[in-house]
């Protein structure tokens, strides 16, 4: 959500209000974003509700009765409520990676932030092969190898220039760096349980992402706020963190008002758009705008602070270290595209791999000409992939690199993409 995210460290979290203490200070309240962030996830759930509500009067409308096959697996009922209660485990993957990530953002420029977050490629890759077995072809290796020389290039880049506008150490700028590693790792790891566990979740995508949101919200404002409340440090430093205090600086700011509100709402429409784009032109289109934003993030931050808006307090200026960074960002780039070229290799190995075990099981007939017939074996089945899919997908990764649903947390698009290319070829898994 590049709009949002940009505001969020160029604006929100240097925009000033005054406090219970009556002290005007910066909006460093990173708690309070998570719990935005959360809010914004949830707005998802109304929609989702209403999509399911169309889609049952359609199917009440159609006329239509299926054709009943002999062979048709028989499903287990799924309990929906086992379901959505399995939603709250990423969930905490979730608010962990997102606290960190907003702490770590005190301290850097939005755009190393979003650069930053390239290494959850490096962090997804390394958990799927040892937790997932899955082997890495060389343009996986290749993404890899490019996502590490970015980040160094980038992480260098801000060490020697300097975080933002406003005064941070060098020790806080490394701090805020490797937070924002830290959480690609937990970010990584979400996904990772996602694919493993949650494969065959008869849950749209749009309810997954309201359902954790609301998990979200129920988890920091019930259970962290409170505890952030009472943790040691002083307001500003992303442990200690008073909620009372946040709702004054809220009220006492309408600027605070205004963005905060266009944050949940774009979280809400990036969901919606970025579904929609990977639903109608593939993951790896989503994947190549995924990373446009990292650069939108850059670009605006430059205009505010060269333009009256910023005035030469918001946004970041370009200096001599900003070259660097610029390459590191198109390496970054670089990788994205070629790990994702890695994963259509992949499905293609999978899909090349099914149809030769299919060929191997179906009988030998006659030519059609002498009145022959080709009928697949007894228990093969036919690689139309099931669920009304296509033998051959529109191009999409399969790997974790295609990041998550969503957009606050990854620079990818998808993560329920192998497990829909494990059901394309292999059907629903036993329950």
């Amino acid at each position: 959500m590049a709009p949002a995210r940009c505001l969020r460290r160029t604006a929100v979290y240097e925009l000033e209000s005054v406090g219970v203490d009556g002290e005007k200070k910066y909006f460093h309240k990173p708690w309070a974003m998570t719990s935005v962030m959360f809010l914004g996830m949830t707005l998802c759930l109304p929609l989702a509700f209403w999509q399911e509500h169309q889609k049952q009067k359609k199917h009440v409308s159609d006329a239509e009765v299926p054709l009943i096959n002999d062979q048709q697996e028989v499903t287990k009922p799924r309990s929906k409520l086992r379901e959505t209660l399995l939603l709250a485990i990423p969930t905490f993957f979730d608010l962990l990676a997102t606290i960190l990530m907003n702490i770590g953002l005190l301290w850097v420029t939005a755009s190393v932030y979003q650069m930053m977050r390239g290494a959850e490629m490096l962090f997804a890759a390394l958990f799927t092969v040892v937790f997932l077995g899955r082997k890495l072809n060389r343009f996986h290796l290749g993404g890899i190898a490019c996502c590490i020389v970015g980040v160094i290039c980038v992480g260098t880049s801000s060490y020697l220039s300097g975080s933002s506008t406003q005064v941070v150490t060098p020790e806080q700028n490394l701090c805020g760096m490797a937070l924002i590693v830290i959480s690609q790792a937990v970010q990584a790891a979400q996904l990772t349980f996602e694919d493993f566990f949650m494969a065959d979740m008869d849950i749209p995508a749009m309810k997954i992402v309201g359902f954790e949101g609301l998990f979200g919200v129920i988890g920091t404002l019930g259970i962290m706020a409170p505890i952030a409340y009472f943790l040691p440090g002083t307001e500003g430093e992303g442990l200690h963190e008073d909620g009372l205090d946040t709702l004054q600086m809220i009220r006492n700011s309408r600027a605070l008002q205004i963005i905060l509100a266009i944050d949940m709402v774009a979280l809400l429409m990036y969901n919606v758009s970025g579904m929609m784009v990977t639903g109608h032109l593939g993951a790896v289109f989503r994947t190549v705008l995924e990373t446009t934003r990292t650069l939108f993030v850059w670009l605006l931050g430059l205009v505010l602070y060269y333009t009256p808006l910023g005035m030469g307090k918001l946004g970041e200026q370009w200096n001599q270290y900003s070259y660097l960074q610029a390459f590191g960002f198109a390496v970054l780039v670089s990788g994205t595209l070629v790990y994702s070229r890695g994963d259509e290799e992949g499905y293609k190995q999978e899909l090349a791999e099914a149809l030769a075990v299919q060929a191997a099981q179906e009988p030998v007939a006659p030519p059609p000409e002498q009145g022959g017939s080709v009928k697949p074996a007894a228990g093969s089945t036919p690689i139309t992939m099931g669920y009304g899919l296509p033998a051959v997908p529109p191009s999409m990764p399969m790997d974790m690199a295609s990041g998550s649903f969503k957009a606050s947390h990854t620079i990818m698009s998808g993560s329920y993409s192998r497990s829909l290319h494990h059901r394309r070829l292999h059907g629903p898994a036993d329950e």
